[in-house]
């Protein structure tokens, strides 16, 4: 295997396992959210008490803080090792540099920042349900289930083992199961795998953030080596855009990859070529070359 596929299995690999303990993570906030939901007081089976429903929002965020941004946190402390294999990677291809230490660190920042601006957001959107629910007297239940929603969406938590069934088959069966149990959760269980939700932005912020950090190391690699040509590699799946399967494995200019990128697909991500590549959830990545 070439040193480029080794490398692009590597992140490929530590893209799953940052998202997969997001789904953790997110999975113990929605529990601690309930949890803490359970203390509200409650008269005729509604939220009635204003007081604590404004005292809530610091509780959310201490909660957000410790468990979302925690892990956050966690997976871009990860980075810097990324970028030490990619020049590993790359000096097997010729003589590259390493990007200053500097650099390297506000890019970790800026991820942290990304996931911070998320976390905010739907702090917001917590409080904002809390505050509602009291001050309208909904019931303590459908409070709690919309919470639970806007964590996870369709993947909330349920007392019901049929529930929790076809949660775990929408994640984890094949295309047709995953369909059927969509189906079946939104007719039976009313939830809704399509609207907002914490769970459904930030998995794929995951692998957006490690894979435009990569993005960035390998670009400024190689502008400062004084490559002039890249090569757009990565592996190709069921679901690889069509615009990827095109290109990948060709080798462009500057000036090619401005020209090429002009185009409009499907997912593409507004940006720079060099970090945004194919788009949203996009495992493909441009190598410096000093190859013809």
């Amino acid at each position: 295997m070439s040193a480029e596929s080794e490398y692009s299995d590597l992140l490929d690999r530590l893209a799953d396992k940052h998202q997969e303990r997001m789904v953790t993570a997110l999975k113990e906030l929605e529990e601690r959210v309930a949890e803490l939901m359970a203390t509200a007081p409650i008269r005729d089976g509604q939220l009635f008490d204003l007081e604590w429903a404004i005292s809530a929002r610091a509780e959310l965020r201490r909660l957000i803080d410790d468990v979302y941004l925690t892990e956050v946190q966690a997976a871009v402390s990860q980075y810097r090792n990324v970028s030490n294999s990619a020049l590993a990677m790359l000096k097997t291809y010729g003589d590259f540099t390493q990007v200053d230490a500097a650099v390297i660190t506000q890019l970790q920042r800026l991820s942290f920042q990304g996931f911070e601006a998320m976390a905010a957001e739907y702090l917001d959107v917590l409080a904002t349900e809390v505050y509602q629910s009291t001050l309208t007297g909904r019931a303590f239940k459908d409070s709690v289930k919309n919470l639970r929603q806007s964590i996870n969406g369709i993947y909330i938590q349920s007392d019901s083992v049929e529930a929790n069934r076809l949660v775990d088959i929408a994640a984890n069966g094949t295309a047709a199961q995953r369909a059927a149990a969509v189906d079946e959760l939104r007719t039976l269980y009313a939830r809704d795998r399509a609207g907002n939700n914490l769970r459904r932005y930030s998995v794929q912020m995951m692998q957006d953030s490690l894979m435009q950090f990569d993005a960035s190391i390998n670009t400024a690699i190689g502008k400062e080596s004084g490559a002039t040509k890249w090569k757009y590699y990565g592996s190709l799946i069921r679901d690889s855009r069509e615009f990827c399967k095109k290109h990948v494995g060709k080798t462009f200019t500057n000036e090619e990859i401005q020209e090429t990128w002009s185009q409009s697909w499907a997912g593409k991500a507004a940006g720079d070529p060099f970090i945004v590549r194919g788009g949203y959830n996009c495992r493909h990545h441009f190598r410096p070359t000093f190859e013809d």
